[in-house]
């Protein structure tokens, strides 16, 4: 991951020429970012990954000999660096937001929207490894633009936006996040730690390797023996405080 104050390394992955220059020529004058290498198929995007070590890549979808899903299977989903899918092909976001792309750009786009995905990638960076760009000087938490506001959910039916004043708590299940509200229950597709570095921490503090609650949830605490302590939310739901959690939600949970 890139250390504080570092350029951004970039990787192309995209099996047409015109788009690779058209990518290059939209990220030339940011200064924050640097282009490492380019792909013209899938199986060499992965070698590339793995050469060049990047912090962020443009990745195709519709390649030769692998196409983009290919490509992040091969490299693993916890292993790859954030990647910003470029496709002509619309039906493949909701796949793509299952395996954690940090945006989905339709072809034709233009430099306001790639800044857009920039300015989504580098949020990214600074929340997962603490990367300040030259031009990004502020907190990661300096605005609340920074944070969801709603919590996409991908059902049978479609997709269920979830206010994030509605949540009570969310927690990890495998591949997936169970997210409890007033109403109902939600299970979507994605890891804890994707999750939590979206939502604002001023809102949400973790009680549990695999329990992340909101704090306006929270009404109080029941002791228990040794130190530990019962987590009481607002609608009687009692969960434990992990020990290793226990300082971290006392310094945060009155924030």
């Amino acid at each position: 991951m890139p250390e504080p104050q570092a350029l951004i390394r970039t990787l192309i992955v995209e099996d047409e020429p015109h788009m690779r220059r058209y990518l290059r020529e939209l990220l030339a004058d940011e200064e924050q970012i640097v282009i490492v290498g380019e792909a013209s198929s899938g199986s060499e995007g992965v070698d590339q990954i793995r050469k060049l070590s990047p912090h962020l890549v443009f990745l195709d979808i519709q390649m030769p000999e692998l196409d983009g899903f290919d490509l992040i299977a091969k490299i693993g989903v916890a292993e790859m660096p954030a990647f910003i899918f470029v496709t002509a092909y619309s039906e493949y976001a909701i796949r793509a937001f299952e395996v954690e792309a940090i945006d989905y750009l339709c072809k034709p786009f233009d430099r306001d929207r790639l800044l857009a995905s920039l300015d989504r990638a580098m949020r990214h960076l600074r929340l997962r490894s603490g990367f300040v760009g030259p031009e990004k000087d502020k907190a990661p938490d300096s605005s609340e633009d920074e944070w969801l506001s709603r919590v996409a959910v991908h059902e049978e039916d479609g997709i269920v936006f979830v206010p994030v004043e509605r949540i009570l708590w969310i927690e990890a299940a495998n591949k997936y996040v169970v997210i409890h509200t007033t109403g109902r229950t939600h299970i979507a597709r994605q890891t804890m730690q994707s999750l939590e570095t979206r939502l604002d921490p001023k809102q949400f503090v973790r009680i549990h390797r695999s329990i992340l609650v909101r704090k306006a949830a929270v009404r109080g605490l029941h002791p228990l023996f040794h130190g530990d302590y019962l987590v009481k939310l607002n609608n009687g739901t009692e969960l434990k405080l992990s020990r290793n959690f226990r300082e971290l939600f006392f310094k945060q949970i009155s924030r």
